[in-house]
């Protein structure tokens, strides 16, 4: 009679499909799916690169080793995987049906692919690499990506007040804003229109200060 008891020893099993000439959607599948990893004790990470299916077995080979560097980096990068059950695979055919095919052989829990694509939902899977392994595939399958753009630097630098343009102001009591080396193509003009100082009510005729912030 058959076993029905479920293997709660069982290691969680996870496929990375990885593309070494799209560096940036796989490096963002590979580290997703190693933090994920990472979590789980005793899990198998599985990463598969998938060739054309006439290349040769030169190239095949060639693959293998830039592949095995690549990850080695990557681990490097990411740290955390050297106590890491990793397994490096390189197949010949049809991506999504090749990624689809090994994550069964090796009994996955999930699949991880990356894509380049905006993450608009018809243009993502619609016939991508993820569609066709999702169709292959005998377990949950993850996109990762693409990797998200960085945002730009939000940090505000203030400059410090010229001692000298202070003394100006402090002098003539605001009606002069600028010192004499500010006075003059400086790039503070650029944002600054306009400044005027002066004892109410305002006179049109007893400030130095004009529109062009001199």
């Amino acid at each position: 009679m058959q076993n029905l008891v479920p293997q709660t020893d069982r290691p969680f099993v996870v496929v990375v499909g990885l593309n070494i000439h799209h560096t940036d959607s796989s490096a963002y599948a590979l580290d997703k799916t190693a933090r994920i990893a990472m979590r789980i004790p005793a899990s198998e990470m599985h990463l598969l690169y998938v060739l054309e299916p006439m290349t040769s077995v030169e190239d095949t080979n060639e693959a293998v080793g830039c592949l095995q560097r690549y990850v080695a980096e990557k681990a490097t990068e990411l740290g955390g995987l050297a106590q890491q059950s990793v397994g490096i695979h390189v197949r010949r055919g049809e991506p999504g049906h090749e990624i689809g095919q090994f994550a069964n052989d090796v009994s996955a829990d999930l699949v991880v692919v990356g894509t380049r694509r905006r993450p608009h939902l018809r243009q993502l899977f619609v016939g991508s690499t993820a569609e066709h392994v999702m169709a292959n595939a005998s377990c949950p399958v993850f996109v990762a990506g693409p990797r998200p753009a960085p945002k730009p630097s939000h940090a505000i630098v203030i400059d410090p007040p010229c001692a000298d343009c202070v003394q100006m102001r402090e002098t003539t009591r605001g009606q002069t804003w600028w010192c004499t080396r500010h006075a003059q193509n400086h790039h503070l003009h650029a944002h600054h229109g306009y400044s005027y100082q002066s004892t109410l009510p305002f006179e049109s005729h007893d400030s130095a200060v004009s529109l062009t912030g001199i």
